[in-house]
């Protein structure tokens, strides 16, 4: 591969605003998706079924089918065949790329007994594809993860996780334990959004329905004065009542979301069959899966990974008073021999437009996804001379061109406390990427990026930032930049490269003794560990500080296939190596 000297040295900038984009159309009324899997009686997948081969009604209605598209698995991996970290978030799961989210009741666990629920985690990890997203929350939220595509992150959590469940547990402490993971439950599946998602929940078990029992006269109290749930009875301070599982059924029936509970029959030191026959009756409400670990989690997991490998989408189009927000009953049915069709039970479809969009600083406060808007987003940090706090720069686009009339960044600490915002101007949205510049102390944050476009959707994504200067001692480094050079403007930052024929890496150093000789060496490897396909040294120049040298150098990448790849800048001083940092780089089609 040819290797690229850039002619001049360039400071941390983005290119010049680009033109505005036109307006797009007024937004119409997309027609209602809905999301199936069709599997075989053997639990594989059927992917070549025709839309004449399907049957669909609702509310008892026979509808016309508009649109059948199967989304599978199609991701690129790294061109070595690893998984490399992704180089930014986005809320637009790629192509037939799995979003899985567990749900532990470790409160009904026993310490010791967590194993099958590690196992299991450690399955996934190491089997679900390149851009597939993982995520866990606990019932009480000691581990709150939303999914991601840091499968790793996830496994080394769970691992360190320990079971809470007591030594023993009253009728009323299950009631309670119930209302929190039906709580869990529901947050979770409203956070799935327009998304397809698989909620996986493991528990030993949890409080039937139960009809609350009313004795004239009697009254019992707890030793610390709360009330008491009799046998059978319904607990006044966690009441678990058959519209508690109704509720939780009605939210489950329209979402877009495959439903597992895994039971975990060795995770309490004494078994109930009355929690047993409450997470079963959990499944009846929700039309989930229903699995029970006895063994080994493997045979669980290899079903879950087969049946959830790809899904079909099916659209219609309503009646104009069907846009009223109300569940309406979904049945569909196959005419081909022996394929079993599984979909949620109903679909609720929305009112017409008639509200603006929300807006995006309103969006960086709520847990709620937006996808209507697919975005992508990075961060990025550097020293911030005369200051304790680092420079955040964020970088976001939209997936498609269309222009953006609104955004707003978010920076949330481990607390998740918002700590800094940042709110596009106009001309900030003529550019692309976006730039949003923030400061903050060193630590972990979530940056959160909302946007408007033109149409009226809207979107946000979530990238997780470790903030920090790289060691490198005696030196400091920043984060690697990575990008290209536009004609007539310098360097510009890439999140992603298509057609660019130059990839370009830009990385501070600080620290650097006055008489030392530093240099800085690039390289692009498929894996971690593979073989250089390019080599490039780069120019160095003064940076921000008297102890600062920026470096920049690049490739041509022309000739590279589609794909993920590790773009490395290997630092030296006085002729021994220091320090590294690297980057992802992700070229699409």
């Amino acid at each position: 591969m040819r290797r690229l000297l850039p002619a001049a040295i360039v400071v941390l900038a983005l290119a010049a605003p680009a033109a505005a984009q036109p307006a797009q159309p007024a937004r119409t009324e997309a027609p209602v998706r809905i999301d199936f899997r069709a599997l075989t009686e053997e639990g594989q997948q059927v992917a070549d079924l025709k839309q004449d081969e399907l049957s669909l009604k609702v509310n008892g209605k026979a509808r016309q089918l508009r649109s059948l598209s199967l989304v599978q698995g199609d991701v690129e991996p790294s061109a070595g065949g690893s998984t490399l970290p992704p180089p930014f978030s986005t809320n637009a799961v790629g192509r037939g790329g799995r979003s899985i989210h567990l749900l532990i009741d470790d409160e009904s666990i026993s310490p010791g007994r967590e194993g099958q629920v590690k196992d299991a985690v450690r399955m996934l990890a190491s089997e679900m594809a390149p851009g597939d997203r993982l995520g866990v929350l606990t019932t009480q939220g000691q581990l709150n993860m939303r999914p991601s595509e840091e499968l790793t992150k996830v496994r080394m959590a769970v691992d360190e996780m320990t079971g809470r469940a007591p030594s023993s547990e009253t009728e009323a402490d299950a009631q309670c334990r119930t209302t929190r993971l039906l709580a869990a439950f529901g947050s979770m599946i409203a956070l799935t959004g327009g998304a397809p998602t698989t909620i996986v929940i493991f528990s030993g078990g949890i409080s039937p329905p139960a009809v609350k029992q009313i004795t004239p006269g009697a009254r019992t109290r707890s030793p610390t004065g709360g009330s008491q749930a009799a046998s059978n009875g319904v607990n006044d301070m966690c009441p678990v009542e058959p519209d508690t599982y109704a509720n939780i059924g009605m939210l489950a029936a329209t979402a877009h979301a495959d439903i597992y509970l895994f039971h975990l029959t060795e995770g309490m030191a004494t078994r109930s069959s009355s929690l047993d026959a409450g997470f079963e009756s959990l499944a009846g409400v929700t039309n989930a899966e229903f699995v029970r670990l006895t063994a080994s989690p493997q045979p669980a997991i290899s079903r879950l990974l087969r049946e959830t490998a790809a899904y079909y989408s099916v659209t219609f189009e309503p009646d104009a008073t069907e846009r009223s927000g109300q569940s309406l009953r979904v049945e569909l049915h196959s005419t081909r021999d022996k394929v079993r069709l599984r979909t949620r039970p109903a679909v609720s479809i929305p009112k017409a437009s008639i509200a603006k969009a929300a807006a995006p600083k309103d969006m960086l406060r709520t847990a709620a996804e937006y996808r209507d808007l697919g975005l992508r987003a990075t961060a990025y940090t550097s020293r911030l001379p005369g200051s304790e706090e680092l420079r955040i720069v964020a970088l976001f686009e939209g997936m498609d061109e269309g222009a953006l009339s609104a955004a707003s960044v978010g920076l949330f600490d481990e607390t998740n406390t918002l700590k800094k915002q940042w709110t596009a101007q106009k001309e900030d949205l003529a550019k692309r990427p976006i730039r949003a510049d923030l400061q903050a102390p060193p630590g972990v944050y979530r940056v959160r990026v909302a946007a408007v476009d033109t149409a009226g959707h809207s979107g946000t994504t979530d990238y997780d930032l470790n903030a920090e200067i790289v060691r490198a001692d005696p030196l400091r480094l920043s984060a690697l930049v990575i990008g290209t050079q536009a004609q007539g403007a310098g360097f510009v930052p890439r999140l992603q490269f298509t057609s660019e024929p130059v990839a370009i890496g830009l990385l501070e150093i600080y620290g650097v003794p006055k008489s030392g000789a530093v240099a800085v060496d690039l390289d692009v490897v498929a894996t971690p560990q593979g073989e250089p396909l390019a080599t490039a040294s780069t120019q160095l120049g003064n940076g921000a500080g008297e102890d600062a040298r920026l470096a920049i150098g690049g490739f041509s990448i022309a000739s590279l296939p589609p794909g993920d790849y590790l773009m490395r800048a290997t630092v030296t001083l006085d002729g021994k190596p220091v320090g590294k940092v690297v980057r992802t780089l992700r070229k699409s089609q």
